[in-house]
């Protein structure tokens, strides 16, 4: 068994990400014999409604001690100390600084408050910057109106700066695509990089024909070829594009189908409108843990983005889970890796700005073999690989363990 200390910093349990790359990371922690604390920074105007405490009660069951915190407007540096200043006296009374502290912090904003804590000098810590994508450029997708260009163009200037002190100080830097790694390599000159993909856990996220059918029957398409979208509604999530796809192949494939999985129903059905006739799809909330039935009982994955910064270094969640779930893609081109991985595993179809997929190449998508792409991408994206390599990194940090720290008296 392991030992020392990990803090963990998250950006809040109803994070779309929390239940498929940080649970598996804290847990794993902490079934390795770490000490552990997550500190879970919650957006300001999150609504803690039963889905929340239920979390907040999972987090309990399996005793990972977690302190919750309300996040200030992450716009100035002195929004982050104020963040830092309220985490502090909990940090300070779990961990003493008498041996060594991994921290890892996940995304942009949380490294630096993680620079900021290591800056106060309590003891030797290791600061870990979990880097997910292009937060800068993140933050002017989809503003409209002068007021909000020249605000968002005031934040991305700010992160930016956040994210050189990051790449340039924090003891290790993960990213999540080898195109980041070459962004941050060519924009830093920094060479302690390591890709961390969004991985998944292939106990759950495989090809199975007997999901396969017991999801198709659930959604009574048994008789209707599906393409399926699972994700979110920001702007640069290219859900017009995809309900324009499904209009394009509609034309050319009979009885299709279109299933959208996402966290907000109400949003995406706003972006559609009336384009796809409700009897040709469906819009629903699933619990992450039935996410990969529904990705057996589709036939075609979709993924399809602008040519953006935000794009051009991303690794998707969805395109690991599509691939370890055996389905086709249908992806645009410069996505993070997606068309390298599309490529050379030969499952799926890259497109071309504007393009659309002829018949014969859709024909040739449905006749893949699912069992074989879901074998093949296991080897690439299963959290098995990845797990045991963040924990080196605590491992590495640490001189071995100290007591454990009790948050019962502490208040946020």
């Amino acid at each position: 068994m392991a030992s020392g200390k990990v803090c963990y910093l998250s950006t809040g349990i109803m994070d779309t990400a929390f239940d498929s790359q940080v649970m598996p990371v804290i847990r794993r922690t902490l079934e390795a014999g770490f000490d552990l604390l997550h500190i879970s920074f919650d957006p300001l105007r999150e609504k803690r409604t039963g889905r929340y405490q239920e979390k907040k009660r999972e987090l309990e069951s399996v005793g990972i001690k977690t302190l919750y915190l309300r996040q200030a407007p992450p716009l100035t540096r002195g929004s982050l100390v104020f963040d830092v200043m309220r985490l502090y006296p909990a940090l300070r009374k779990w961990w003493h600084g008498g041996e060594g502290l991994t921290v890892h912090c996940r995304g942009h904003l949380n490294a630096y408050r993680g620079l900021l804590l290591k800056e106060k000098g309590l003891g030797r810590m290791n600061l870990v910057a979990d880097l997910r994508g292009a937060f800068a450029d993140e933050v002017c997708q989809g503003s409209r109106g002068l007021l909000r260009n020249l605000f968002a163009q005031r934040a991305a200037g700010f992160y930016r700066e956040v994210e050189n002190q990051v790449v340039r100080k924090a003891d290790k830097v993960l990213c999540v695509s080898n195109a980041f790694e070459k962004f941050l390599r060519r924009n830093y000159q920094v060479n302690d990089v390591s890709v961390i993909p969004t991985f998944v856990d292939t106990s759950r996220f495989t090809f199975s024909k007997t999901k396969r059918a017991f999801y198709r029957e659930k959604l009574q398409i048994s008789d209707r070829r599906a393409l399926v979208y699972s994700g979110g509604v920001s702007p640069w999530q290219g859900i017009g594009e995809t309900a324009d796809l499904f209009l394009n192949l509609r034309s050319k494939v009979e009885n299709l189908f279109m299933l959208f999985l996402t966290q907000s129903p109400p949003a995406l059905k706003r972006a559609i409108g009336d384009r796809i006739h409700p009897e040709d799809m469906k819009v629903i909330h699933v619990p992450h843990r039935e996410v990969a039935g529904y990705l057996c009982a589709a036939d075609t994955g979709v993924l399809l983005r602008e040519d953006t910064l935000t794009n051009r270094v991303a690794s998707p969640i969805k395109f690991s889970e599509y691939m370890c779930c055996g389905l086709p893609c249908i992806v645009s081109e410069g996505i993070g890796d997606t068309a390298e991985v599309i490529q050379k595993g030969d499952a799926g179809i890259v497109l071309s700005s504007g393009a659309t997929p002829s018949l014969s190449e859709i024909e040739k998508l449905l006749s893949l073999d699912r069992e074989e792409i879901s074998k093949s991408m296991v080897k690439c994206f299963s959290s098995e690989i990845y797990l045991p390599e963040i924990l080196s990194f605590y491992e590495a940090s640490g001189e071995g363990g100290g007591a454990s720290g009790n948050l019962n008296e502490v208040q946020p």
